[in-house]
């Protein structure tokens, strides 16, 4: 007859324990890499922005400026909104994990 893998209850709790706060650092890691992630697409949004100013200042090219500007709205619009979708998501995730403990 085979050996169960896990013979205890304490045993068994410290298991559950353990994955729980494995998967807690998981979400924590992924809360911060997504933090840096949304740095980083804004930041870019920015020099998309210095694009649309640079292209109206230099070139004097209206119609090229605000088309640039525009993209450069909707990326950083974007990218602000899929952050914050994100971050909620984690939240709410952590939360779950702490009432069922």
């Amino acid at each position: 007859m085979p050996r169960p893998l896990i013979d205890t209850p304490q045993a068994l709790d410290a298991a559950i324990a353990a994955g729980r706060q494995a998967r807690r650092a998981k979400l924590l890691r992924a809360t911060h890499n997504q933090r840096i992630r949304t740095r980083v697409a804004l930041g870019l949004s920015g020099c998309i922005a210095i694009g649309a100013l640079t292209a109206f200042f230099l070139a004097g090219d209206r119609e090229a400026a605000a088309l640039i500007a525009m993209m450069a709205c909707i990326t950083i619009s974007i990218t602000i909104n899929f952050g914050q979708a994100g971050r909620k998501k984690v939240i709410e995730s952590l939360r779950e994990m702490d009432q069922s403990a």
